[in-house]
């Protein structure tokens, strides 16, 4: 019997506010900037059998890759006790690149399981050769940081000890680590409350009648809006810029069916894996394939496991967009996942006309930057992502400098970098000319200048967008290319997409990140 529509808006947008009260919990007490400025977490909820239930408006490609995760805890622990917690990174256990740690927690009633609460959140140093945990030529995933399979971290309401050693071991910045990890646990403990208070109110008959009504509702909105596409196939090829290790571009090729209130996702004929960190985990790309489809569909659709029924995936092992493990895989969630909507969304230009932008800057511009403060023995680790120009849209310009499509972060307000790091930004600014001309102009992209105030630091840089610039569409000109480069003693040196190095006190370190691409002819 179908649950009264009246009831299920309540019961839904109650749900929806759990992960968004626990993203809130988790940037009010994590300790580092990149949580509790930039917001680089997400969380949401799911059912009793591990399913999407519900997701706050975070990030992308956490978002989309976090089902896959509780998959692979739930089958290393089928026994969970109240309290427990369960921490994972591994990329081939469900996981996305080593900073991201999930957690993961039973939510019980009445003594048994009713859901879980799970949030993810990118730690700005989990070991590994560089500082920051994203190397720019790393060939294995044994160099880009600690690897963490399934464990308890958490087992019934107490810490495990252990696990939080070894953590605090394998960074540089151990006390901003295990303040992030108890972020993380404090913001799951707040979803579980909620959860049990909403059941307490509803009933559990009620909430387990909710969870089918919603994703089935979910479901029928998902198909009837890939209806009301044309059915075909439609193919398109797009590029990354190098892998990190030989400037060699690497292709991404997709074929989308669509077939009635079907669709499906070919990947069939992209390059095979390389040595080079741009490898996205199969998590990775099935995040960015639910992304394009919520966003070409209706984002109205509650965002749960029903609105995916309608779809499937192929996508060959062994690829840049499935690799076998040990392959590196850092920069794959953060710029392989952006090429995989770039290509995408050019093969569903054809079937949508007038409804697809320009490509937006393709990129995060991941940069981090880390070493020993003084000689103190300490050390700080600064990572960020960096915004650039938007797309044109069919109807308007495309906004400047602004984090697009897998990513969803804030910047990190400049008072509160200098506060936290020896550095000193000289320049934050929009580059103009930077976004592609056009009926409707691509949006700019951002210049972000930083100096070096210590000794001993390290820079590593995974970007991409360097070579290949982001397309117009529709007669719109590209977007302008981005640009690294390094200022030392007045000599500038320009930096390659993906790179680590050694920086000198003094140095300026300067990002220009892509403009997006124009829409239409100038008329």
């Amino acid at each position: 019997m179908a649950m009264n529509p009246v009831l299920l808006e309540l019961m839904k947008n109650a749900v929806s506010a759990v992960p968004e009260e626990m993203g809130a919990v988790l940037k009010r007490t994590a300790y580092s900037p990149n949580i509790k400025e930039r917001m680089d977490a997400s969380c949401a909820v799911f059912d009793a059998q591990g399913r999407m239930l519900a997701q706050a408006e975070h990030i992308p490609v956490h978002l989309g890759a976090m089902p896959l995760t509780v998959e692979c805890a739930l089958s290393a622990f089928p026994e969970w006790q109240d309290g427990d917690q369960i921490v994972v990174n591994d990329p081939y256990h469900g996981g996305s690149h080593l900073p991201d740690l999930t957690v993961i927690k039973p939510v019980f009633f009445a003594r048994k399981i009713v859901g879980y609460v799970v949030n993810r959140a990118h730690h700005a140093d989990i070991g590994g050769i560089s500082p920051g945990s994203m190397p720019g030529k790393s060939t294995d995933i044994f160099q880009e940081g600690l690897i963490i399979p399934p464990c308890k971290l958490v087992a019934s309401g107490r810490e495990n000890r252990d696990i939080f050693a070894l953590i605090s071991a394998n960074t540089r910045t151990p006390t901003e680590r295990i303040g992030d990890i108890r972020a993380q646990i404090a913001a799951n403990n707040l979803g579980d409350r909620r959860v049990v208070e909403l059941i307490s109110h509803y009933s559990i008959a009620t909430y387990t009648e909710f969870t089918k009504s919603i994703t089935a509702y979910s479901e029928r909105r998902m198909r009837h809006a890939i209806a009301a596409m044309p059915n075909g196939t439609y193919t398109a090829e797009d590029v990354l810029d190098d892998d990190g290790i030989t400037e060699v571009p690497v292709k991404l090729v997709v074929a989308v069916t669509i077939t009635d209130d079907t669709i499906a996702i070919d990947f069939e004929g992209t390059d095979r894996q390389r040595t080079g960190n741009i490898n996205a985990p199969y998590a990775v790309t099935l995040s960015a394939v639910y992304y394009v489809l919520r966003a070409v569909t209706d984002p109205e659709i509650p965002p749960n496991y029903g609105c995916f029924a309608p779809v499937t995936v192929h996508v060959p092992e062994g690829t840049v967009l499935n690799p076998v493990h040990p392959t590196a895989v850092a920069s794959g969630n953060v710029e392989t996942a952006q090429r995989i909507v770039d290509v995408l969304l050019l093969a569903l230009h054809e079937a949508l006309p007038h409804t697809i932008p320009a490509q937006s800057q393709g990129t995060m511009n991941n940069v981090a930057i880390g070493g020993r403060i003084g000689d103190s023995g300490k050390y700080f680790t600064y990572y960020e992502t960096i915004a650039g120009g938007q797309g044109a849209l069919p109807y308007k310009d495309g906004e400047d400098g602004i984090h697009t499509h897998m990513t969803n972060t804030a910047n990190t307000p400049i008072e509160a970098l200098e506060l936290s790091y020896p550095l000193r930004v000289e320049a934050y600014e929009l580059i103009p000319g930077s976004g592609g001309a056009g009926r409707f102009s691509g949006g700019r992209g951002i210049r972000r200048a930083i100096r070096i105030l210590t000794d001993h630091a390290t820079l590593s840089i995974q970007s991409e967008r360097r070579t290949y610039p982001p397309q117009g569409l529709e007669g719109g000109a590209d977007g302008r290319a981005g640009q690294n480069y390094l200022l030392r003693h007045g000599k500038r040196t320009d930096l390659p997409a993906k790179v680590t190095m050694p920086l000198e006190r003094d140095d300026l370190v300067v990002i220009e990140t892509p403009g997006g691409g124009g829409y239409g002819a100038v008329q």
